[in-house]
């Protein structure tokens, strides 16, 4: 009889198992999200994440041996999720009159105001007087801005030598995500908009759209791109 270690097949048995595993790990997730998005990060505890999630305690211990390792895998999920919605908000977009200015509207309404964002924003305000989720969110940041920047290339293209699109990408970033923070102060969404417009206009003298380019970003390398 042939050894399955040696054949390479995996048996249903250790494929049920994993199936398994990987159910428990985004049910974990799942509720860690939710506990960032009603309690915050200082009321996102294991002791409610293993009751949001409705398992025994000590379950998570197996999948994440740690509560700052169970944030980051949260964390992780939720920037690809950022990212997918990036790429699902520039989809179909070609046949606009002034990409560009789509483009900024799309990713304000369809990701930096989605529940995603917010729960990311949570974990970066909490990172200032934490310091182990510092260190968590430092690491994510610069995954983060490796999927900017290929984000960057893959839309956009300079208008001349001097200009480059990926600080000019990263820049909106920062601007929106700034946005965002005073966005529930902000009787008027207009006002808001106006600025986005203002904004549109300086970007449209540095750089454009790529012709022809509005599918989804390429896939970045599982180091960057992490569980």
């Amino acid at each position: 009889m042939a050894d399955p270690g040696v054949t390479g097949k995996q048996s249903p048995a250790r494929r049920r198992q994993e199936d398994r595993s990987r159910a428990m790990r985004r049910r974990l997730i799942d509720a860690t999200l939710s506990c960032l998005e009603t309690e915050g990060y200082a009321g996102t505890t294991i002791s409610r994440i293993v009751a949001r999630a409705r398992v025994s305690r000590g379950a998570h211990v197996h999948h994440f041996p740690s509560k700052a390792a169970l944030i980051e895998a949260a964390a992780r999920h939720l920037v690809r999720r950022v990212y997918i919605q990036l790429g699902e908000a520039f989809v179909n977009l070609a046949d606009s009159d002034d990409r560009l200015r789509t483009m900024v509207f799309s990713s304000w309404r369809t990701v930096f105001c989605a529940r995603e964002h917010a729960m990311l924003l949570e974990l970066l305000l909490a990172s200032r007087h934490d310091e182990e989720l510092a260190v968590i969110m430092e690491r994510l940041w610069t995954s983060g801005y490796e999927l900017i920047r290929g984000a960057a290339e893959h839309y956009f293209e300079p208008l001349d030598e001097s200009a480059d699109p990926v600080p000019l990408v990263v820049l909106s970033q920062w601007l929106l995500r700034s946005m965002v923070l005073d966005r529930h102060l902000v009787r008027d969404e207009r006002m808001l908009e106006q600025h986005l417009d203002l904004w549109c206009d300086l970007l449209a003298t540095r750089i454009r759209p790529r012709p022809g380019v509005t599918g989804p970003p390429p896939r970045p390398p599982e180091s960057v791109w992490g569980e």
